[in-house]
């Protein structure tokens, strides 16, 4: 009887492991350019990540214990502890269990992508690639409809649940990341496939018409070129120069239009509050409303990540998520041999270019800044730990 309950709750881990939190691994990456709304996005990311998450650590609680020894879970469990500690000093409207959720939520996705790390690595992989091939129909579907019907002035979205260009760029940007890195590592007669399908990508991007992800785009050319050095390194960086100066001569308004778009004022106002509450911050969901006088609008936002952190959760908070980014990145430059890591890389420098600019609210539930800050994460800590166990074994 013992050996029969041992053997279905193995057959109902593995299930969960190489089949079902793939599948939702796969629709969190690509869901919002499919799925018609945000409602099922989240009921897609509830059923297919969260609960069989709980239900996989619950059948292996040793396996969770693993997630405790990683440098960058254990960071963000601090800054999570750190952001729902605030919540006694916000002015928040939204009761405590609402907001003690949404860290939640991102913890089952840093253990998602460990339990699949842990269980074959390959599935973690392949759901990403598989993510990524199947954006890209998706996004030439939405570009020859844009293309089509494109008026002066309107700005790409594409289509499914995405109703933002700048939100939609962290989409787009996650991927032409991800096909740059693949780029860079692959054979040459596989990686021309890649470079092409970068450059589907990275013309969705121009076409949003944000100018963040083509910062954010150069800084992770930068790093392929840094962590991946060789001949490829230099044509990356011509190429790189050269698609520079085809924009500032053929397309300047994609670089001159609009400005700034007030983000100095966003910033300067955000810093100004923040020197009333600068170690603790304003606490976990409290009230932001930062007035542009020439719009006569209120934005919710700073428009940069690092601001939003610092204003909710002080120089404590901000200091903890500084730390938790910089040993992601370390574990990618260590393994940097392992091209897995090379990729996430890419996926995390992007993800810090994109919140440059853009951004503010800190553990959100699943939407498209995830893409930028925490599934890049995730992948890291994942990695890590497959390394770590792997090294462990061979020792």
């Amino acid at each position: 009887m013992h050996t029969q309950i041992d053997s279905r709750t193995q057959r109902t881990y593995s299930f969960i492991c190489n089949w079902l939190l793939p599948l939702g691994f796969v629709v969190l990456l690509v869901g919002l350019a499919a799925l018609p709304e945000r409602s099922l996005y989240h009921k897609m990311f509830y059923a297919l990540i969260a609960a069989p998450t709980l239900i996989a650590l619950a059948l292996r609680p040793r396996t969770g214990l693993a997630l405790l020894r990683d440098p960058v879970i254990i960071t963000f469990l601090m800054f999570s502890i750190w952001a729902l500690i605030s919540f006694s000093w916000s002015d928040t409207e939204l009761p405590f269990g609402t907001l003690f959720k949404r860290p939640l939520y991102i913890l089952m996705l840093f253990s998602a992508c460990a339990l699949m790390a842990l269980q074959t690595n390959a599935r973690l992989a392949q759901s990403t690639l598989l993510s990524a091939v199947l954006i890209l129909p998706l996004t030439t579907y939405s570009l020859v409809m844009f293309i089509a019907s494109w008026t002066p002035g309107e700005r790409f979205i594409g289509h499914g649940a995405l109703d933002n260009p700048l939100l939609s760029s962290h989409l787009f940007g996650f991927f032409c990341a991800f096909w740059l890195a693949l780029s860079m590592i692959l054979k040459p007669r596989h990686s021309g496939l890649a470079l092409a399908a970068a450059l589907l990508m990275g013309l969705a991007l121009l076409a949003t018409g944000s100018r963040t992800p083509l910062v954010a785009t150069a800084l992770v050319c930068a790093w392929l070129i840094i962590a991946c050095w060789s001949k490829r390194s230099i044509w990356l960086l011509l190429s790189g120069v050269f698609a520079v100066l085809a924009l500032a001569l053929l397309y300047p308004e994609a670089v001159s239009n609009r400005g700034l778009s007030y983000r100095p004022e966003l910033w300067a106002q955000t810093l100004s509050m923040v020197a009333q509450q600068p170690w603790q911050g304003f606490g976990f969901g409290a009230q932001l409303a930062i007035l542009i006088a020439d719009l006569n609008t209120n934005f919710s936002e700073p428009h940069n990540f690092a601001l939003g952190v610092l204003y909710y959760t002080g120089i404590i908070g901000l200091a903890i998520w500084l730390v938790m980014h910089g040993l992601a990145l370390f574990q990618c430059w260590k393994h940097r041999s392992n091209y897995l890591f090379i990729v996430c890389g890419a996926l995390l420098v992007y993800g810090i270019g994109a919140g440059l600019t853009e951004g503010g609210g800190i553990l959100p539930r699943p939407k498209e800044h995830w893409l930028v800050t925490w599934i890049p994460l995730a992948l890291i800590a994942a990695l890590s730990i497959r390394t770590r166990q792997t090294q462990g074994v061979q020792r």
